[in-house]
C-alpha cells in the first residue's frame, strides 16, 4: 500500500496555516570558555530596562560582559564566595538547570512570551548551556572539595551519630537571620528580602528531588518518593508547598511570577538552590544530595517555626503563614523519614563510598548555609545613607532613562558619586530606591548587591578601595 492511498484527513489551523519546519543547522560548536558568552545573546538572557519582571518566566537578563571578564579555569574561593563573578557564575547556572523544567506564564501566552520560550528550551541554547555547565559548577562551587573533605571509615551508626549532632545543634539555635528582621528599622522590607530569596526554590519547591525520583534504586527510591509526594500536596495543588508559598507571598504584597525578582537574588541564594542542582544533575552527587536534603528537611521545622512567628510578629493578621507552618509540621516527619527510611538504609546497603558522601553533603549545606546567612545578614544590616562629602573619582559615566538597568555586588568598598542629574540606588526588592541627587553620594560596602537606574539622565563616578 502506498502512502498516497491512506486516508488522512487534512487539519486546517484555525487562525493560519500550519507549516513544518526544516531541520535546523547548527552553526559551530563554542568552546567551553566561549560557550557562556554566546548563551547570554539568546533571547531570554538580553538586557532589559526595568529592575523587575512581571509575568515571564524565561527573561533572565545575564551581562555577557561580565561573564566574559571571568577566569572559568580559576575556582572561586570561600573568601570570594559573595562576589559579581560568582553571583554571575550562578546566574547562568540556574538559567542551565532551570532548562530542565517546565515554566510556563500564570496569565497565559503571548506573542512575546512565546518567542522567549521557543529561545529558553530551544536546543542551540541548552547545548551551550551544556557545554559550558561543568567548568562553571567547577568554577563556581568547586571550593566545597577544598573546604569539605571526609576520611577514615565510616558506617551506620557513625553517620548517625555525626548526623544527629548537626541536627540537634541548628535545632537548638535561634536563627539570627530571623532575629533580625525583627529588629530591622524596616522590618517589613527585611522580611520581603528574605522571602524574595526564598522564591527561588518557594516557587519550584521540590524541581530538583524531581530528578532523583527515576530510575531503580531499591526501596530507598519510594521513601524518597514519599516525601515529594508531600511537597506536592499529593496531587492537590490547593496544598502544594509552592502553591501555600504563593498565598505567603501575595498576603503581603509581593508578587508571585517565577524570577520577578531577578536582580535581587543574592549569589549565596542562588548558590544554595544551584548545590541540589548540581547534586542532582550530576548523578554521582546522589549520596551527597541525600545527605544534605535529610538535614535540612530534619532542621526545618524548628526554622520555619521562628520564621512564622516572626511574620506575624511584623505583618500581624494579615499575613498567610501556613507555607511556614505546613513545613513546621511535616518537617517533624521528612526529617525522620529522610535520616531512618533514606539515609541510614542507603549507607547499610552501600557502605563507605555512601557514608563519606552522605557527610559530605551534610557539611557541605551546613557551610553554604552559614555563608548565606552571613551574606543575608550584610545586606540586611546595609541601610545606604547620603553623603555630601563624596568626592567624585574616576572615569565620569553615563546614565539615561531606558539604559538597561542590572545589579552586581561590590568587589571593594565603592564610592558613587552623582556629579550631575540624579539616579536611584536599588538594594532591595521592595520599597523605595534611594536618590542620589548630584553633589551626593553613597558609600557601598564590598559584598553588597545593588543597581543603578536613572529616571532622564545622569552621569556618575564609581571608585573602589581594597
Amino acid at each position: 500500500m502506498s502512502i498516497d492511498s491512506l486516508n488522512i484527513p487534512q487539519i486546517e489551523a484555525p487562525f493560519g496555516e500550519a507549516t513544518v519546519r526544516e531541520p535546523m543547522a547548527f552553526s559551530a560548536v563554542p568552546s567551553q570558555r566561549d560557550a557562556p558568552g554566546e548563551f547570554a545573546e539568546q533571547r531570554p538572557y538580553r538586557p532589559i530596562a526595568e529592575p523587575f519582571i512581571p509575568g515571564n518566566p524565561y527573561r533572565r537578563p545575564l551581562d555577557r560582559t561580565r561573564l566574559a571578564s571571568i577566569d572559568w579555569t580559576r575556582a572561586v574561593t570561600e573568601g570570594r564566595f559573595v562576589s559579581d563573578e560568582s553571583l554571575m557564575a550562578h546566574r547562568f547556572l540556574m538559567n542551565v538547570y532551570e532548562s530542565d523544567a517546565l515554566f510556563l506564564p500564570e496569565a497565559g501566552m503571548t506573542a512575546a512570551t512565546a518567542a522567549d520560550y521557543e529561545s529558553f528550551y530551544s536546543r542551540r541554547s541548552r547545548l551551550l548551556g551544556e557545554i559550558a555547565r561543568p567548568l562553571v559548577e567547577d568554577h563556581a562551587l568547586g571550593f566545597l572539595a577544598d573546604e569539605v573533605r571526609t576520611t577514615g571509615q565510616w558506617d551506620v551508626s557513625s553517620v548517625e551519630a555525626h548526623l544527629t549532632a548537626a541536627i540537634d545543634e541548628a535545632n537548638q539555635a535561634v536563627s539570627l537571620v530571623v532575629a533580625r528582621l525583627q529588629t530591622a528599622p524596616e522590618p517589613r522590607r527585611a522580611a520581603e528580602l528574605l522571602i524574595a530569596q526564598m522564591a527561588l526554590d518557594g516557587l519550584t519547591e521540590a524541581t530538583a528531588m524531581s530528578q532523583n525520583i527515576g530510575g531503580a534504586f531499591g526501596p530507598e527510591q519510594s521513601e524518597l518518593f514519599k516525601i515529594f509526594i508531600d511537597e506536592f500536596g499529593y496531587g492537590v495543588f490547593g496544598a502544594k508547598h509552592s502553591t501555600l508559598f504563593v498565598e505567603m507571598c501575595r498576603s503581603v504584597g509581593m508578587a508571585t511570577d517565577s524570577h520577578h525578582y531577578w536582580f535581587f537574588y543574592l549569589p549565596s541564594s542562588i548558590a544554595v538552590n544551584n548545590y541540589f542542582y548540581l547534586v542532582t544533575r550530576n548523578r554521582t552527587g546522589f549520596f551527597r544530595y541525600v545527605g544534605a536534603m535529610a538535614y535540612l528537611e530534619a532542621t526545618f521545622a524548628t526554622w520555619f517555626r521562628q520564621l512564622s512567628s516572626a511574620l506575624r510578629g511584623i505583618y500581624g493578621e494579615a499575613v498567610d503563614t501556613r507555607y511556614c507552618d505546613e513545613h513546621a509540621h511535616i518537617d517533624q516527619h521528612h526529617g525522620r523519614m529522610a535520616v531512618h527510611d533514606l539515609v541510614l538504609p542507603l549507607v547499610a546497603k552501600h557502605g563507605t563510598v555512601a557514608a563519606r558522601e552522605v557527610i559530605r553533603g551534610v557539611e557541605e549545606i551546613r557551610l553554604l548555609g552559614a555563608l548565606g546567612d552571613a551574606d543575608l545578614l550584610a545586606q540586611l544590616d546595609w541601610e545606604p545613607q547620603l553623603d555630601q562629602n563624596c568626592e567624585p573619582m574616576g572615569p565620569i559615566q553615563h546614565l539615561a532613562a531606558g539604559d538597561p538597568f542590572d545589579t552586581r555586588v561590590a568587589d571593594a568598598t565603592t564610592v558613587c558619586a552623582v556629579r550631575s542629574g540624579h539616579l536611584e540606588l536599588h538594594w532591595r526588592p521592595t520599597g523605595e530606591p534611594l536618590r542620589i541627587e548630584a553633589g551626593y553620594g553613597v558609600r557601598i560596602p564590598a559584598g553588597r548587591l545593588y543597581g543603578l537606574r536613572c529616571e532622564s539622565e545622569a552621569t556618575y563616578t564609581l571608585s573602589g578601595t581594597r
